[in-house]
Order: C-alpha cells, then structure tokens, then sequence
C-alpha cells in the first residue's frame, strides 16, 4: 500500500470525468473546527442528495428559461423564500457529475421577471407568470437567500455575472427592507408597520460579511451596522425565556409578539448556526448554547412544535421543520455529539414531505454534514478555468506524481497507512475523490505551515485520487487504501 504515481490515461479520465463546478457535492468541511458536526458525514451526504432529488423532481418546476419552487407538491403557487432556498440547493448541491447552473439560472430568471419597481421579487406567485400579491411587496427572508446565493453561485460557477446581479440586489435590500439604523423590515411595502414589527428569522448575520465585501461601498453598514443591530434583537428575544428560543415576531426592541416559536423563527437556529460554521461568530454561538442546553432535553423522537417559548411545552407539529432547525443549536458544543446525531436518524426516518418541511430538512442538512461551506473564503480564485485542471501530457516521469508541475512550490503529498502528510508553506485545499471524479471527502480548507497531517479514516478501501489546492498550483495524486 502507498502513492502511486497517476498516469496520463488515468489523469484523462478523471479530468474529463469532472463538470465545471469549483466546489463539487459533498465538500464534508470541519469549518475551520468552530462547530460540531454530524458523526458520519459520508453517510449523512449520502442521504442528502436522496433526499434533494426527491425535492427537486416534486418542487422545481419550469418553463422555458424561469423555474420555480412550488409550495408544495403540484401547486401552482410560488413564494420568494423558496426561490432563495432553490437557489442555494443548486450552488451547493452541484458535484462532478451534475452542476445544477441552468436550473440556477432558471430560478433567478423567475425570481427577476417578478420584481417589483424596488428591485424586488413579489413575495408570492401564481401558475409562473401572475401575481397573487395585490400589493406586490417583497418579503425580506427570500431577499436574502437569493442575494447569498449569488455570491455563492460566483464563487461555484465562476460566472462574474452572478456577483454583478448580487451587488444590485444586495443594494436593493438596503434601501427599501433595512432601516437606517440598520434593524431589518420584512418587507419593502410594510409602511410605519415596518418599523416596529420584527421577524428574527428573516435576517441572517452569516451574509453580512459577504454582502460588505460584494457591496464595498456599503460595507460598515452590513459589517456593523446591521450586524449589530439585528443580533441584538436576536439576543432580546433569547434571553427572553430560558428555553433560548426566539419568537417568531416582536417589536423593534426584540419582545415579544406571541411567545411561540413556529414556523417563522424556525429559520433562525440555521442562520446562527450559519454564522458559527462559517465565521465562528461568539454572539452567535451563545444564543445556539442557551437553545441547545433546552434542545439536549428533548429526545428527536418527541420533538414537535409550535414551541411555547417560555415554559418549552411542545405542540403537536412532529416534522423536520422542527427536528432539524433546533437540531442546529446542537453544533455548539461537543458535548452534545451523540444528540445532534439522534436528531439528524430522525429527519432522515421522516422521509419526504411538504415543500418547506423538505426544504428545511436540506438547508439544516448541509450545515451539519459539513456541506455548507462559506464559498467566498472556500478559494481564492473562482474562475472554473483557472481551478483544479489535468495536464493528460503528464507521464510517470512526473515527480512525486504530480500531474500539474509548472508551477513552482507545489504542495506536496505523502502517505502511510491510513495517514496523509501534505508540506506547503500558505493557504491549501485537500480533497479526496474516487477514480471516476466524483468528490468523497475535504480533509483540509486553510492554512498548512510547514506540514499537516491529514486523517484518513472512515474512507473505504479502495483508489483514490488525492487533490491538493494552493493559489498558484495543483497536485492531484493516485492512492490506494486498504
């Protein structure tokens, strides 16, 4: 057992073998080690896309060049909220077989033949080309996703198009849903209402350092100014009750509306979460400690909502809208490993359903199976033709089974046994693929000094290719694991 040197033909073959994604399903990221993460990420991976193809057969639907995300199973009407969830389904379940860019593509071309005179999409569609929204308002929660999105699709696609349209839309947003003081608004066409009537869940503090590096005019006012604003009112409304949810609506200061966790505030653990995975935001972390510290009492199987917030009674909605959206908070320490792993055999014994319970199911997913990465910070170069390519001219002269060795100070690949030494000196990216291009696992996203060793266990035995990645170089390198 050990490294092999990749012959041309076989470097061929995987090279052609690859579509044109730079992040290809399942990445399986640590997040830098911010969070704690599901057991069997391979598995969980595994289960994911069965899952995503059910949704995407039984919610995408198109005609011609826009696509939309039905609200459930063969409705004709179409929300905002689930353009944003199509949209990041498709960046970040595309993989070396199937990039998803077209139906993207689709989706944001409907999400733009509805926008209103604020650059906006209507909040709600009917049959793919009429409004059923008198008032063509927008709602923020689907603003947002789409925006992230785009950056996302730029950074998976390559395409500068995707980062022109996220600043507008990014800019859009500002102007007509946040206020000055930065505190979100649900939508653009609220009136005074707006000012007063908060949902938590429809702002998301892991976006805000993406939309200040996309929006740089603007970039204090998404760093710090609704950063801060919006996570205080996150934490008034946590620190409300001592389950550590937050209500579905309050006022501008964070009280509370209703006092029920529900359906609105369900995106909320996902979008802290987020922050966590992706940022290692502290204010983030506390408020998913305080949930997880009521979440680790409630055994997956029991866990139903609408949460009372206040006394933590459970209502009888027993789905993964519920399941997997608390299951989020549970990244936050290690303890609770064992817990985070019982609630994801629960969503997965869930099976199919609804549209948003699905939905929900594949966001929360992604993020605790590691396959959620933040693409902006994922690479340095997102063009797919200045990524990872095969040089089929390579021989077994190549040293050290470099495939591509024009570039000085190449990373370089050792094995023994089960354990993988990469020696670099900068920023790398180590990902593991079978012999047919498809991605099995990333073992590293960050900084290498000198040398890291890289476990291998949990991978099967078998050939693999191992990738690794720096600014100005590739090495992709055969081997066998027993």
């Amino acid at each position: 057992m050990g490294c092999k040197v990749w012959t041309a033909s076989l470097a061929l073959a995987f090279g052609l073998s690859q579509a044109t994604v730079n992040f290809p399903f399942p990445q399986m990221s640590n997040y830098g080690g911010n969070a704690t993460l599901l057991s069997d990420k391979v598995a969980a991976s595994e289960q994911l896309k069965k899952q995503f193809l059910y949704w995407k057969q039984a919610m995408y639907n198109e005609s011609g060049d826009i696509a939309g995300i039905r609200s459930d199973p063969g409705s004709d009407a179409y929300f905002s909220e689930g353009v944003g969830y199509g949209m990041l389904l498709m960046v970040y379940f595309s993989d070396n077989t199937t990039s998803y860019q077209a139906e993207f593509d689709k989706i944001w071309n409907f999400y733009k033949k509805f926008q209103n005179e604020n650059g906006l999409m209507i909040w709600k569609i009917g049959n793919l080309s009429e409004s059923w929204d008198a008032g063509n308002g927008a709602a923020l929660d689907g603003d947002i996703d789409a925006a992230a999105a785009l950056v996302m699709a730029y950074y998976q696609f390559g395409d500068e198009k995707y980062k022109e349209d996220a600043k507008k839309l990014i800019q859009a947003m500002k102007k007509s849903e946040f206020e000055s003081n930065g505190l979100h608004m649900p939508g653009d066409k609220w009136g005074d209402a707006a000012f007063n009537r908060k949902n938590p869940g429809y702002f998301d503090p892991a976006y805000m350092p993406l939309f200040a590096a996309i929006d740089e005019e603007n970039a204090e006012f998404w760093s710090k100014t609704a950063y801060d604003a919006n996570m205080k009112l996150y934490e008034s409304s946590s620190d409300e009750v001592k389950t550590g949810l937050v209500d579905d609506w309050t006022d501008k200061n964070g009280k509370s509306e209703d006092d029920y966790y529900s359906y609105d505030a369900s995106r909320a653990p996902w979008r802290n979460a987020k922050a966590v995975c992706w940022h290692g935001d502290q204010r983030a972390l506390a408020i998913d400690k305080k949930m997880a510290e009521f979440v680790s009492t409630v055994n997956a199987s029991s866990m139903s909502g609408p949460v009372l917030r206040s006394s933590g009674s459970l209502g009888n909605d027993h789905n993964s809208t519920f399941v997997t959206s608390l299951m989020t908070a549970l990244i936050s320490d290690s303890k609770y490993q064992a817990k985070l792993d019982e609630y994801w055999k629960e969503a997965v014994a869930l099976g199919d359903e609804n549209y948003f319970n699905q939905s929900l199911k594949l966001l929360n997913g992604l993020l605790v199976s590691g396959n959620m990465p933040n693409l902006m910070n994922a690479s340095s170069n997102p063009n797919p033709e200045s990524s990872s390519s095969v040089n089929p001219e390579s021989s077994s002269s190549s040293p050290a089974g470099i495939v591509d060795n024009r570039v000085a100070a190449a990373p370089r690949i050792s094995l023994q046994g089960r354990t993988l030494q990469v020696h670099f000196d900068g920023s790398a990216r180590v990902d593991v693929f079978n012999v047919t291009g498809n991605a099995v696992k990333t073992l590293w996203n960050d900084r290498v000094a000198g040398s890291k060793t890289l476990d291998l266990q949990g991978i099967p035995a078998g050939v693999y290719v191992i990738r690794a990645q720096t600014k100005n170089a590739t090495v992709m390198q055969k081997i066998s694991l027993q």
